[in-house]
């Protein structure tokens, strides 16, 4: 015997809850994004169009977001398509989705080349990205053309083609941070708390995506038939945005500031931005204002950097700054 079809609740609550969980990161990221304008106006033009990038597909996406739930939810209440057709909107999700994820894969695969100059982990990261894509815009295509819950065994190879790459990516690129600042370690007390919470930042951004990823994946496999994947899949591309302009926007953090050696002159670039400023010092010393008026310095090679606070941009004051 066929089995009886899901309920509403069953098909469309975690549809609800994920578009739910991705409003409320989109304002989490509205406010990410004002920050860093407000704090970065010298990043160079590149990085910040990136930004800007980001933002308009993510308010894009939300917006779609919130338009494929009013479907089923309002226009087609009281009638059986809720249960029985996909909403119009879902095959955009996954185009969306790449759209933010596979740039910021590709930032961090350069990060990653910037702190170790080692290009294994970067190729490796950006294949798994570019696979991503390519399931991706596969799944979006099939979607289109299936229409149908009943059909939707035949999107599941290529949602996991999808799904599974961009997990690798994200595993890739958090041991591949994790590891590589690890090896940066110099024994001094100073330079190695500075990495340890690098470290924990990494764990703490890159490990919440990859998370949701992998949860996301584990759901559509375990439960076929159900839609609880959603919960998770609609949230991931907010995670991407925030994490990584969370990390742009970390250089605002804590008191520490970057001093050239040779001339004890303020740097605030970073060489997670490489070419956005026009200088890299090739060391450092992090300089910490006590708060009893006593500075310390702490010398660090170029390389640690690329990860370090430094204070954000004034706003106000001499025009040039």
């Amino acid at each position: 015997m066929p089995s009886a079809p899901p309920s509403p609740q069953a098909l469309l609550g975690p549809y609800y809850l994920g578009v739910v969980l991705n409003t409320f990161l989109y304002g989490i990221l509205v406010i990410q994004t004002l920050h860093y304008y407000q704090h970065y106006k010298r990043d160079k033009l590149w990085l910040r169009l990136f930004v800007v990038y980001l933002f308009t597909v993510e308010t894009l996406n939300t917006g779609i977001c919130v338009a494929m739930i009013y479907e089923p939810l309002v226009k087609q209440f009281g009638t059986d398509a809720p249960v029985v057709l996909f909403p119009s909107l879902l095959p955009s999700q996954p185009f969306l989705e790449a759209a933010i994820f596979v740039p910021c894969q590709f930032f961090y695969a350069w990060r990653i080349w910037i702190i170790t100059q080692n290009l294994i982990a970067p190729v490796l990261i950006c294949m798994a990205s570019t696979t991503s894509l390519i399931g991706a815009v596969w799944t979006a295509i099939i979607v289109s053309q299936v229409k149908s819950y009943e059909n939707k065994p035949k999107v599941d190879h290529t949602a996991l083609v999808w799904s599974v790459s961009a997990a690798a990516a994200d595993l890739i690129i958090t041991t591949s941070l994790i590891w590589s600042l690890r090896l940066k370690k110099t024994g001094m007390k100073r330079t190695d708390d500075v990495i340890d919470r690098i470290i924990r930042t990494a764990i703490q951004t890159g490990g919440l995506t990859m998370t949701f990823t992998i949860l996301d994946v584990a759901l559509f496999v375990a439960l076929p038939n159900s839609t609880l994947s959603f919960l998770f899949d609609f949230a991931i591309p907010k995670l991407y945005s925030n994490a990584l302009i969370s990390t742009f926007n970390v250089r605002s953090t804590g008191p520490l500031r970057t001093v050239d050696l040779a001339t004890r002159g303020m740097q605030t670039q970073n060489m997670l931005f490489l070419d956005t400023h026009q200088e890299v010092a090739t060391s450092a010393t992090l300089m910490d204002d006590d708060p009893t008026g006593y500075t310390q310095y702490t010398d660090v090679h170029s390389d640690i950097l690329a990860l370090s606070t430094a204070r954000p941009e004034p706003t106000t004051g001499d025009p040039s700054s």
